[in-house]
């Protein structure tokens, strides 16, 4: 009696219906397929990571947030604390320095200007009033130097507000510092412009200790009995009376 030999196909068949053997793969390849039928509506699923991945909180850090306030809280703590120890410290310097310097420069441009006024009062009409001229036209280049622009402007003065010329204390006994008087003093323009009043003073014969003593007599005050020769006067350099 011979066996007939079994058929392969109607095996494979078998098992692919009970869901064995190969079938396993064909199934597997339905289920995808029927999966990627609904990706437009709910989304592929992600692909499995290759690395464990990171549990991540949902809630954002407070301390973005915290360290950004710190930060101008202590900013502003800042300014306030240089105001009350730098800004009015630098204040009451600036304004001390500024006093004797402008004191300086208008007691210059004070006696120029009485110098002016008082030759123009008396060439008024004569020959020499081309002597008042010279004066008046000194007293517009002492009003252009001795302003406040020319005086502090930034080639005197740096930024951080300390001069750029050199200033010595005028008293050289012991360790006197310098002071603002000798900065005042020290200062180009009124070095350049108490020359040039030391000059005119030389050349009219004013005395300005008469200007200190406020018990002597007053100009208006005196009777002039007749006016003085006034070419003769101005020719000798007469004193000004002013």
């Amino acid at each position: 009696m011979r066996l007939q030999p079994i058929d392969s196909s109607s095996s494979d068949a078998y098992f692919a219906q009970a869901g064995g053997g190969g079938g396993t793969a064909t199934h597997h390849e339905a289920s995808v397929g029927q999966s990627h039928q609904f990706d437009d509506v709910f989304g592929s699923a992600p692909a499995s990571p290759s690395a464990p991945e990171t549990q991540n909180d949902s809630h954002p850090s407070d301390v973005p947030r915290l360290q950004t306030e710190h930060t101008t809280a202590g900013y502003r703590e800042g300014i306030t604390v240089a105001k009350e120890s730098s800004i009015q410290a630098g204040f009451d310097e600036g304004f001390s320095l500024g006093a004797a310097l402008g004191a300086q420069a208008g007691q210059l441009l004070g006696m120029v200007e009485g110098i002016a006024d008082a030759l123009k009062a008396r060439t008024a009409g004569t020959a020499e009033e081309t002597t008042a001229e010279a004066s008046t036209r000194l007293l517009r280049e002492a009003r252009d130097d001795l302003c406040t622009d020319n005086i502090f402007s930034a080639q005197y003065w740096a930024p951080d507000g300390n001069w750029r010329y050199d200033v010595v204390a005028a008293h050289q006994d012991g360790d006197r510092a310098i002071v603002f008087s000798d900065v005042a003093d020290a200062h180009p323009v009124i070095r350049k412009w108490r020359d040039i009043v030391d000059e005119q003073l030389r050349a009219w014969r004013i005395q300005t200790s008469v200007l200190d003593n406020e018990d002597g007599p007053r100009l208006d005050a005196a009777v002039v009995a007749e006016p003085p020769n006034l070419s003769a006067a101005l020719r000798a350099n007469q004193t000004l009376d002013w």
